[in-house]
Formats: structure tokens, sequence, C-alpha cells
């Protein structure tokens, strides 16, 4: 008897605990707001970035007294304070001369006083990898002025239960990004599903080709708010949680349909938009350089 009112107990302490959609949404916009100004390496912490080819290097240059003077050079520079490149398919990172092992390059490598570096690789161009490097400094003016992230109400008519229907060829697809360059992925499948009175077929698309590595999609979207009143470039909606590959089903929950890096930061490459839904979907994030 002891056992049973103790599992009521437990089963009713989680649901106390457990969050609607929307506290759930909600919760996620603090989450936003850090990674955008507050978190050690938001966003708007950037005071440069850098995309190396193969066989490239670029040198960061900066005054240690002066943090927002922190930028990258092309080549190899005298009295740079690191040297960054990528040769063989691997970074190379040089700071006072020494070779680093490639795994500081994301735990951050200090250079001044609120001033450090982290990098990764990327896609350069479909079937191209490089180096996509930046300097951060907490310090960074556009961080401290922002004003937090602006999304539409939440509505729970955004958040629909799709039919999958997969892409048995995983296609690629290469997009244009923001910096004039080509980034490759894979047609998953197509999300179809019901919305406002209309049938939306939306192409959904993954990093891999490999059915068993794909544990999430995207959607790069349009719709007849793009441009007025949200963002023009388009915006993107991930799909997440599906327990193996393909999914008969997908949830896409609209109110967390977001802008690329790009929206408010120059230092990204980010894939335009091409897909369009036919309606005009208030939900998500609005453009931050419109008023509203």
């Amino acid at each position: 008897m002891m056992w049973k009112y103790l599992f009521a107990a437990a089963f009713f302490l989680v649901a106390a605990e457990a969050k609607s959609p929307a506290e759930e949404w909600k919760a996620s916009l603090v989450q936003d707001n850090a990674d955008w100004a507050t978190a050690k390496h938001a966003i708007l912490k950037i005071n440069d970035a850098a995309y190396v080819h193969e066989g490239e290097f670029v040198s960061l240059i900066g005054d240690p007294a002066k943090p927002a003077t922190w930028h990258w050079s092309k080549g190899k520079q005298p009295r740079a304070a690191l040297i960054a490149g990528f040769a063989k398919g691997k970074p190379q990172i040089f700071k006072n001369g020494k070779l680093l092992p490639p795994e500081v390059l994301s735990k951050g490598i200090d250079i001044a006083p609120g001033v450090d570096v982290i990098g990764a690789p990327t896609q350069m161009s479909p079937g191209e990898m490089g180096l996509r490097i930046m300097v951060y400094d907490q310090g960074n003016k556009a961080a401290k002025t922002f004003k937090g992230v602006d999304y539409f109400a939440y509505d729970p008519a955004y958040r629909v239960t799709a039919r999958f229907v997969p892409d048995a060829k995983m296609t690629p697809h290469v997009f244009r990004t923001s910096r004039g360059l080509d980034k490759q992925f894979f047609h998953a499948g197509d999300a179809v599903f019901a919305l406002q009175g209309k049938t939306i077929t939306l192409p959904l698309y993954g990093e891999d080709n490999v059915p068993a590595k794909l544990t999430g999609m995207t959607s790069f979207f349009k719709d007849q708010l793009t441009g007025k009143g949200a963002y023009r470039a388009g915006r993107y909606v991930d799909v997440e949680k599906f327990a193996k590959f393909p999914p008969a089903s997908v949830v896409i929950d609209f109110n967390y349909a977001y802008n690329p890096n790009c929206a408010r930061s120059v230092y990204y490459n980010c894939p335009f938009a091409v897909d369009v839904i036919a309606l005009a979907m208030k939900a998500g994030e609005k453009d931050p350089h419109a008023a509203h």
C-alpha cells in the first residue's frame, strides 16, 4: 500500500513540474537572449570572423588595451597575436610561433583581457571544408545595448503534427549564403500538414545523407510576412525529437521559427530560404530591423 501512495505522489510531482508547450517556449526565449548577448561566446560579442579555405591563413591583429580593435587580416602577418589556417583538412593554429592542438579552438584561446578566440571546421562549399574562426570581446557594445528577441505571441494553432514523406534519394540541395558562398544540405523529405484551411507541403533538410545519422531536420522558409514584419531572408524552424529516421510523422512548432544569425550579425554564413509557405505565418521571431 505504501508503494501505491509513493507512486501516486511521484506521478503528481512530475505532472506538476511538467510544462505546457507555451511555457516551454517562453522559457526558451531566456536562453535565446543569453545566446545573443550574455553568454561568454554570445553572438553579439563577436568582434570579427574569418572564413578560411584550404591552404589559406589569417592573422589576428589588435591593441591589447583596446578590445574593439581586434580583427582578422589575410595571410601570415608579423607580430600577429594568433595565426590561423586550414591545411590538409585540419585547422592549424599558431600562437607565439607554437602550433596549438586543434581541440583548444572549441575551448577558447585567450588573447587579451576580455578577448578570446574560438573556431571550428565548417562547410565552405559542397565537398569543401574550411575553418570559421571568431574573436570575441566581452565588452562589445552590440551585446550591451541588445534589448532582447522579439517574437509573435505564442499561438497553439501553429504547432502542427505533419505526415512525413521521406526522400529515398536524400537529394542534395545547394543553398546560396549571406557570404556569397554555397552550402549543401540534403532533402530528407516533406512534411505535409493542414494550416488555416490549406494543405502545406514543406521540404525538410538534413546535414547528412546517411539516414542513421539524421537526428534533426530544418526548414528554410519564406511566407507572406517575409519582408513585412518577418526577416527579409526568411526564417528557419527545426524538427527534432523523433526516435528514428524516417519518422511516420513529425511535430513542427512554428512558434519556435527563428531568424538566421545573419539577421543581427554580419559574421555568419547563413543559407537563404527558398521554400515558400503561402500563408502569413504570425508565429516565431519577428524582423529585428522592422518597427512593431
